[in-house]
């Protein structure tokens, strides 16, 4: 065991053991520059050379062969994604997007499949052409959902039949460029897409429906009285109108198996809260240490996941 995968320690927010059926108990993790990150259970958002799946319980991992390079093209990743339903299977799936070096004016990518069960890397696409944010794919439905970069499109990629899919979004607002601040996630079965434009704290919380048709409103947030309970998140030295104006990030969206038990985990300055998407009500779950600084945030661009101990095997 390397000592640096030993250090892996999650901030445990909250527990619940009416969630235990969605959780997920492996984690996908990245080696650059002899340190260890972890970015995700469900996805990576860094580039490296060696990629390893953790589980942080019996603290056994394994290391994943490099993806293909033997076409003689360069390629590089641009995201992995791990593909993991133990109540369907105990076999993992990862996803790798690589762009393709060419001498073009567009960008291309293919997609390729490490399958625990069976071994080796596979392609598992033609060449296409997309500005897709593969940094933060989203396993849910037996597919991979990745958002649109700006005005481009949004994909999914169907694992079992090695298809690739256009994926609908809500429409962009009159007078804004394209999509950059949002949050996509799976809870309990569900995929759930947030997105800001601007400083808002008013928007909806949508979900997909299951054959990956349309986006539907699920819920309607307004944080007014968490602002006015934390007056702090405010940046005043900030135009109003400005994006950062408010100290306020989404960790991460859980489903409850009642609608009324379903919340957001919000990071606002110094703090995780936890705000109930039915009756609007909030709650603090956790005090960060080192955020002295009150209109800070503790963890930038970061997501909370849904994690529980299992015996897995890796």
């Amino acid at each position: 065991m390397s000592p640096s995968l030993s250090r892996i320690q999650p901030i445990h927010l909250f527990e619940s053991s009416s969630l235990l059926k969605t959780l997920l108990a492996l984690v996908l993790c990245s080696l650059a520059m002899d340190s260890y990150y972890v970015v995700a259970f469900e996805l990576v958002t860094i580039i490296s050379s060696t990629y390893y799946v953790y589980n942080p319980t019996t603290k056994r991992f394994t290391t994943l062969p490099k993806p293909d390079q033997g076409t003689g093209i360069r390629k590089k990743i641009c995201g992995m994604s791990l593909a993991f339903d133990p109540p369907k299977s105990p076999h993992y799936k990862v996803v790798c997007v690589q762009r393709l070096e060419l001498d073009q004016e567009e960008s291309k990518y293919q997609i390729e499949v490490y399958s625990s069960e069976t071994g080796p890397w596979k392609v598992s696409s033609q060449p296409f052409t997309d500005e897709t944010n593969f940094e933060k794919g989203v396993y849910w439905n037996g597919s991979i959902h990745w958002i649109g970069n700006g005005t481009f499109e949004s994909l999914y990629f169907i694992i079992d039949e090695e298809r690739l899919e256009t994926m609908p979004m809500p429409p962009i607002p009159d007078g804004w460029e394209g999509r950059s601040n949002y949050y996509i996630g799976e809870s309990c079965g569900h995929l759930n897409f947030i997105e800001t434009f601007g400083p808002q704290i008013q928007f909806n919380v949508y979900e997909m429906k299951r054959n990956n048709s349309e986006w539907f409103v699920k819920y309607r947030v307004d944080l007014s009285p968490l602002v006015n309970a934390f007056p702090g998140m405010i940046r005043s030295y900030l135009n109003p109108t400005d994006w950062y104006y408010y100290a306020l990030s989404i960790f991460c969206l859980i489903q409850g198996e009642k609608n009324e038990d379903s919340f957001l985990v919000l990071q606002i300055a110094g703090r995780a809260i936890r705000y109930n998407l039915v009756h609007n009500t909030f709650e603090k779950l956790h005090d960060f240490e080192g955020a002295e600084v009150e209109d800070s945030l503790r963890f930038s661009w970061t997501n909370g996941f849904q994690h529980i101990e299992s015996l897995c095997c890796v």
